[in-house]
């Protein structure tokens, strides 16, 4: 039977590694939990960077502004509302 998890050792500074264990403690939560949601969260953030990246370029190609970006953002959000 194949593991759903991976076990990785990671090495923090001793500060650190009390810092961890007093939040998992706070939240009553393990170390692992927490380690596991630090990376979500950094994993999800560094994606919409890329994706913020890309767009960005994707937008001077296109002569587009900021301020045109947000106008049609909007414009579409407008759209996908109910008119009833």
């Amino acid at each position: 039977m194949a593991r759903k998890s991976s076990i990785l050792s990671i090495s923090l500074p001793p500060a650190l590694a009390l810092d961890l264990d007093s939040a998992a403690k706070q939240e009553m939560r393990s170390r692992s939990e927490l380690v596991r949601e630090a990376v979500r969260q950094y994993v999800l953030a560094a994606k919409w960077k890329a994706l913020r990246q890309k767009a960005t370029l994707k937008a001077a190609e296109q002569g587009l502004r900021e301020e045109d970006i947000e106008r049609l953002v909007d414009e579409e959000r407008g759209a996908g509302r109910s008119r009833y």
